[in-house]
């Protein structure tokens, strides 16, 4: 048998990328359970390792749609970027057969990354927390948004978009919102933005909140990652 030998495993639930040497392995899990597309992973993964989904393949996507591959076990270096960053806690790496905490990684440890502030916010569409550690804010083209389709509401995982109880009156050179947001059950974690086949739900992210020490130019390379808008997203080199 040569070393070292990589394996992937993929179940409804799960999928499991494993890397065995001699006497060591690494393994990265992605509980599809807990995971609802919001795409970050794949814009942090400082590898490209990770794909971003079907994003417009089809007009009417689910969460199940949105969950990303670790499409190339090849290029993972099993550094640990998306399981720290993820909101969801939907990826975790192991050590030897071990887990190993967000702050155990040896990328934390040696303060590549800085610490996270984040605050645990409630999603009720899914039931459960998500770690919310970024500002932004969410812009809707109404001349973009093809109507009718929902995605947007059924994934976003707090219930913060919204279709209109009713058609709201307007002046006849406005167009009416197709769609509504509540900006307090935002956490802008970028699920509508990913989802939408149009394009017409933009994420800006304002702000990441963070504090102590982190390498250059590692930790500033990954903000501006997790910036880039989903539509102009090429990866940065």
């Amino acid at each position: 048998m040569s070393f070292p030998k990589i394996s992937r495993t993929i179940t409804k639930e799960m999928e499991s990328v494993r890397v065995k040497y001699l006497i060591e392995s690494t393994q990265l899990d992605l509980d599809k359970t807990k995971c609802v597309g919001c795409g970050v992973c794949s814009k942090v993964c400082p590898m490209e390792a990770v794909s971003r989904g079907p994003i417009g393949a089809t007009i009417k996507l689910s969460t199940e749609d949105l969950v990303p591959n670790i499409y190339d076990p090849n290029k993972c270096s099993f550094c640990g970027v998306c399981v720290y960053m993820c909101p969801f806690f939907a990826l975790s790496i192991y050590y030897n057969d071990e887990k190993v905490e967000s702050i155990d990684l040896p990328l934390v440890q040696k303060k590549a990354l800085p610490k996270l502030e984040f605050e645990l916010k409630d999603c009720e569409k899914i039931g459960r927390q998500a770690k919310q550690y970024v500002e932004g804010k969410i812009s809707i083209v109404i001349e973009e948004c093809a109507g009718g389709c929902s995605t947007c509401v059924d994934v976003c995982p707090t219930g913060a978009i919204t279709l209109p109880e009713k058609q709201k009156e307007t002046p006849g050179w406005e167009k009416s919102p197709k769609i509504e947001l509540d900006d307090k059950k935002c956490i802008y974690c970028g699920t509508c933005d990913n989802a939408c086949p149009t394009g017409a739900i933009k994420l800006e992210i304002t702000e990441v909140k963070y504090s102590g020490d982190y390498n250059e130019p590692f930790w500033p390379d990954m903000v501006e990652r997790l910036k880039i808008m989903r539509r102009g997203w090429k990866g940065i080199k």
